[in-house]
């Protein structure tokens, strides 16, 4: 083999291969811990949903910052590493998101969206304006509520929010509570303290026969007593309860009002 000239060659430039890639990585490695390299900035900033418009940060603190700051002990802009960094910050109750960008000189952009609070999931979490669940202290006491069968179902009872509201619009009231039962049927509380119930289908339309209603002659009837409920299950008109607990059905065209 010692006389083969072409297996010689072949292990001569194997050998030496390995001695230029061990020399590079040392060389590299050395270069690498230079302190030209050491992370000068990190820059922390919120973002919106597309992560391109920039954003005061509302919920996240200076102080949560400076934590997770400190507990990053790799300060080398070519070494850090970001996935432990994205997932200190997703730990933050309220980040929804994180993307971390490289910039030169040697820093690091931190681009953190925040949730943004829709409702209250009953008492124990809140739902974003995704529909996603999430869990941290609020001080806003005037956050909808919404109840539902399961977790799954927040971004159904987050749709359908929008949805009514737009509906009540014209009545000037919204929607305070929104409760779906186990068997979907959907209740809901106005900011007036009425509730409404509409059934398991044809919800937006038994709404807009409450609005049509409510236009005409709501106003004379609140004015008299406050509304318990109204009940819109019925095909040709709704019932309705008082405060006093007295009942009523209505046909459909309000002239018992």
């Amino acid at each position: 083999m010692w006389n083969d000239h072409q297996t010689l060659n072949f292990l001569a430039n194997i050998m030496l291969t390995g001695v230029l890639l061990a020399t590079l990585y040392v060389v590299g490695t050395r270069v690498l811990t230079l302190p030209f390299f050491s992370l000068r900035e990190i820059r922390v900033e919120g973002v919106d949903h597309s992560q391109t418009v920039r954003v005061s940060l509302t919920h996240v603190t200076r102080d949560q910052i400076e934590q997770i700051m400190r507990n990053t002990t790799d300060t080398n802009f070519m070494t850090v590493d970001l996935k432990a960094l994205q997932a200190a910050f997703m730990e933050l109750p309220w980040v929804r998101s994180v993307k971390i960008l490289r910039d030169w000189p040697p820093a690091l952009d931190v681009l953190l969206e925040e949730h943004v609070p829709l409702a209250h999931w009953g008492e124990t979490a809140l739902i974003n304006t995704h529909g996603e669940l999430f869990r941290a202290m609020t001080e806003n006491a005037h956050l909808p509520v919404f109840i539902g069968p399961d977790t799954q179902s927040s971004h159904l009872i987050t749709q359908q929010y929008q949805a009514l509201n737009e509906l009540l619009q014209p009545l000037g009231q919204n929607a305070q509570e929104i409760v779906l039962t186990p068997r979907h049927a959907w209740h809901i509380r106005l900011d007036t303290g009425t509730w409404l119930k509409l059934g398991r289908k044809h919800i937006e339309s038994r709404l807009r026969r409450y609005v049509a209603v409510y236009q005409q002659h709501g106003e004379s009837l609140a004015q008299q007593q406050t509304l318990a409920y109204v009940d819109l299950r019925y095909a040709n008109g709704f019932a309705i309860r008082k405060s006093t607990n007295v009942s009523h059905t209505l046909p459909r065209s309000g002239r018992a009002w």
